[in-house]
């Protein structure tokens, strides 16, 4: 971890009152999946599997794609981690601002990096670079990608590796998946999140979608087990119950307006459009991490300093809405640090 992340949260040992920080749905993990996992503790006692091969039969049959398809990962950063090692010594154009795993798993495989502003991507037809790393939606800025733009970046760049975040898809109404079009195209890798919908971080869980090729290419270099069991387990109850999981996406996205509206009315506060549950704010009073600082010392609410993203200064920070009550507070907070 170069860069470093913003959840925190563990550091202050419970006394959070709201965490602003995590983009992981504010429920907690779903019902059932507790008593589910209860009944696999006599299994730590041996090894996983090696591939968490069970798991990878589940999901293919969930995105209707085979087996061979799909590589299970210790959460998405791994993911990000395995194809720059397939990309080792190569060049890659991060869009930025972006999830901060992307860089330091180039930078850790001496991977030749440029970086384009998400404002200039639609401006885009030709990459120069082995591969690209586009998150969609976008972390931090909520943002997304339109299907139609990148069935043409792709199409336009066959050389081109692209490699796109699909985390928080689940939190946005727009239609920007492709997994569908994955037998389409060769240059493509898709990294999906199990832990942000689901809301369980504290497992890693995630996967990569591609071609054959590309996944036997990847699983070259994954070391055997790096998946849990409980994880395996947790990922395989998941799937089966998918259909009765759902997120109220709806009402999060209203609380959500609702919530940037409230904050654009703070003197001194800009919060920004987003497609998804978080959303990036600018303070034009002191900085991101003095605020960030008086927010847990004087309200006990945590919220992301997002100044160590590239292409953003100490003045950005990101907020995931959490419930109307606890939206509320941190609301109350912010206007009383500007008059202060």
């Amino acid at each position: 971890m170069i860069l470093g992340h913003g959840d925190d949260g563990y550091l202050y040992n419970g006394s959070i009152k709201a965490n602003f920080s995590s983009n992981v749905f504010y429920e907690g993990f779903p019902k059932g999946l507790k008593e589910h996992l209860s009944q696999y503790w006599d299994k730590i006692a041996h090894y996983p599997e090696a591939n968490a091969e069970s798991l990878q039969k589940e999901l293919a049959s969930w995105h209707q794609l085979k087996p061979n398809q799909i590589l299970v990962t210790n959460g998405a950063t791994e993911a990000f981690y395995l194809i720059a090692h397939f990309l080792q010594k190569k060049s890659a154009t991060i869009i930025i601002p972006s999830f901060s795993e992307y860089n330091d798993a180039c930078q850790v495989h001496d991977i030749s990096l440029n970086f384009l502003k998400w404002s200039d991507l639609n401006k885009t037809s030709l990459f120069s670079t082995e591969a690209v790393f586009l998150g969609n939606p976008n972390n931090p800025t909520g943002l997304v990608f339109h299907k139609k733009d990148l069935h043409f970046l792709l199409k336009n760049n066959p050389n081109t590796l692209f490699i796109i975040d699909e985390a928080y898809v689940d939190f946005t109404l727009v239609d920007i998946s492709i997994v569908n079009e994955i037998n389409n195209f060769s240059n493509l890798f898709i990294v999906k999140s199990l832990t942000k919908t689901y809301s369980i971080p504290g497992l890693r869980l995630g996967y990569i979608i591609s071609q054959k090729q590309n996944i036997q290419a990847i699983e070259t270099v994954k070391m055997p087990w790096s998946v849990n069991t409980m994880a395996i387990e947790a990922g395989k109850y998941i799937v089966k119950n998918a259909a009765n999981i759902l997120l109220p996406i709806e009402k999060i996205l209203a609380d959500t307006t609702q919530f940037i509206n409230a904050l654009q009315e703070i003197q001194n506060i800009e919060a920004y459009p987003t497609n998804t549950n978080f959303f990036l704010c600018k303070t034009n009073k002191k900085t991101a991490p003095e605020l960030k600082e008086y927010l847990l010392k004087e309200h006990q609410l945590l919220i992301r300093d997002a100044s160590n993203f590239r292409g953003l200064s100490s003045k950005y920070f990101r907020v995931a809405t959490q419930k109307p009550l606890e939206n509320e507070l941190l609301i109350d907070a912010i206007q009383q640090w500007t008059i202060l």
